[in-house]
């Protein structure tokens, strides 16, 4: 999902911000915008016990697990990237 912050797009690097869409980059002024409006309806798309799993930008991990678990999601996990950052998160969904 478009996870990074509005502000932050033209530090990207030239094969990145030059050539990818705007829309698949600008996650908002917080880079949260995508997953406010995903996570709320996500549950809809998903059998009991379904699983969600989304990519993070750095320093997300806590608001996004934040918004699943307000929307009833359970058995949330944040894996690491090779890097050290909190880049995937994955919930399930109970119904």
């Amino acid at each position: 999902p478009p996870y990074i912050r509005t502000g932050d797009i033209n530090t990207l690097q030239p094969e990145v911000k030059d050539w990818e869409p705007a829309m698949a980059l600008d996650g908002g002024a917080d880079g949260l915008d995508f997953y406010r409006k995903l996570i709320p309806v996500s549950g809809r798309f998903l059998k009991n016990n379904g699983i969600i799993m989304l990519e993070l930008g750095a320093g997300q991990s806590a608001d996004v697990a934040d918004m699943l678990k307000a929307s009833g999601y359970e058995e949330i996990e944040i894996t690491k990237d090779y890097a050290g950052i909190e880049r995937i998160i994955q919930a399930t969904w109970k119904n």
